[in-house]
């Protein structure tokens, strides 16, 4: 039997707890047939997806120049993505692969601006913005409802992500109410042939092991899963 993983989970990066979330995240992926590499070098990640069909990003890796509170962790941690790796990402969705980002993945390879058009949306730094980590309401969009049976709307202890600027192809599946509107927390498209799903929760286990929000994300996992099989027919 062959041991090539059909997803690579690309894991780490600055002041999050990454090795705390990723096996969860690898754990949701196995129940739903997944198997799962996880991987916590870039390069290592994208050569893996040659024999991959899901890419799931669990890090947060980027320039860190937007403000001098992040000089001193710069030597370490700063991280951006070249542009034969943002090619050899987005040639892998577009030709069928699938893609699934958490949380701080909105914010990475900001030097990069085709990674936000792949998720279709992201951070976008000057805009954006999350309270801190507290109590939020999520609710479950028709949209969200019909894409994941069973679901309701729950609450979550967790980092809430604003101003995330959706594409307008982006069906949103769930939101967060603050105080300027519905936040769009969690939505899914399709880049070229190949399917996203996005999820700005996910700050540590207890977020991804809450019920309602562990469902959503194995609802993702089962509609990325379709994708990829659809691809390789």
């Amino acid at each position: 039997m062959s041991t090539t993983p059909t997803a690579v989970l690309f894991s780490g990066g600055y002041n999050h707890p990454f090795a705390e979330t990723s096996p969860v995240l690898a754990s949701f992926a196995r129940a739903e047939g997944w198997t799962v590499a996880i991987e916590t070098d870039l390069n290592a990640a994208l050569v893996a997806l040659g024999s991959s069909r899901l890419l799931i990003v669990n890090a947060l890796c980027w320039s860190m120049t937007q403000h001098e509170k992040y000089a001193p962790d710069r030597e370490i941690w700063a991280r951006e993505m070249s542009d034969d790796q943002i090619a050899a990402l987005d040639a892998f969705v577009c030709e069928g692969g699938s893609l699934l980002v958490m949380h701080t993945g909105t914010i990475c390879w900001d030097t990069q601006p085709g990674w936000r058009r792949i998720m279709g949306g992201g951070w976008q730094w000057g805009l954006s913005q999350h309270p801190p980590l507290g109590p939020a309401m999520v609710a479950m969009t028709a949209a969200g409802l019909a894409f994941c049976p069973g679901a309701e709307d729950f609450s979550i202890v967790d980092e809430v992500y604003h101003n995330l600027g959706l594409q307008t192809d982006c069906d949103v599946l769930a939101t967060c109410e603050i105080s300027e509107g519905p936040q769009p927390i969690a939505w899914m498209r399709r880049h070229g042939q190949g399917r996203v799903c996005v999820d700005a929760l996910g700050h540590d286990a207890d977020a991804l092991l809450t019920p309602g929000h562990s469902l959503l994300i194995r609802s993702m996992l089962q509609w990325l899963q379709e994708g990829a099989s659809h691809a390789r027919d």
